[in-house]
């Protein structure tokens, strides 16, 4: 997690991601759709500094975050603090939400480890919760390379763990979960799974 110093990017954070570069285009859009379909007692993972409450409509919120700054910042901004936690470590008892919602941090996950940050979100699913990613996806690894050299930013690609569509299908499907995607614009795709019925 050092290696992205969310730290010191907490105070310019919240300006960044309104900026109109390729990873946070259509940012609020995909914040709304993913408040949409968080709902009951939701956790947010890598919740940065709290910019989903602008739209989340849920019975209760709970925010997870490595970074100190981000966490500070959250504070001053909605009064509460999150936890102190990560995708391998979320800080609550199994069974405990009905949502497990994550926007814009699952790619700082690396590939090896992303079976096992799933496998913790759905630890701390109640029966019949759901899980949301919401980030810059790739339909394959063929079409992130692609994408990478059509648009000039294979190097941005491969400084960061960005998931490819194809890949957690196995991973849901290893699992037993049901799963679909939606894309929502050129990079981001919004990813729901749930345990097969």
């Amino acid at each position: 997690m050092e290696k992205w110093d969310f730290d010191g990017w907490a105070e310019s954070y919240d300006e960044d991601v309104k900026a109109d570069d390729w990873i946070h285009r259509g940012y609020e859009e995909v914040l709304r759709l993913v408040a949409e379909k968080a709902k009951g007692v939701v956790v947010d993972i890598g919740c940065g500094t709290g910019n989903i409450l602008e739209f989340a409509k849920c019975e209760e919120y709970i925010g997870v975050e490595p970074s100190a700054g981000m966490r500070a910042k959250f504070l001053g901004k909605h009064g509460f603090e999150p936890l102190n936690g990560h995708f391998l470590a979320i800080p609550l008892p199994d069974g405990r939400v009905d949502t497990v919602i994550t926007t814009y941090a699952f790619h700082h996950v690396p590939d090896e480890e992303k079976e096992d940050a799933i496998k913790e979100m759905l630890r701390v699913l109640k029966p019949g919760g759901r899980i949301i990613i919401a980030d810059v996806m790739f339909e394959s690894e063929e079409e992130k390379r692609r994408i990478g050299e059509m648009d000039g930013i294979t190097e941005e690609i491969e400084d960061e763990y960005f998931a490819t569509v194809d890949a957690l299908r196995k991973i849901c499907t290893k699992l037993g979960l049901e799963c679909r995607f939606q894309r929502v614009n050129r990079y981001v795709w919004v990813g729901e799974m749930k345990r097969a019925t």
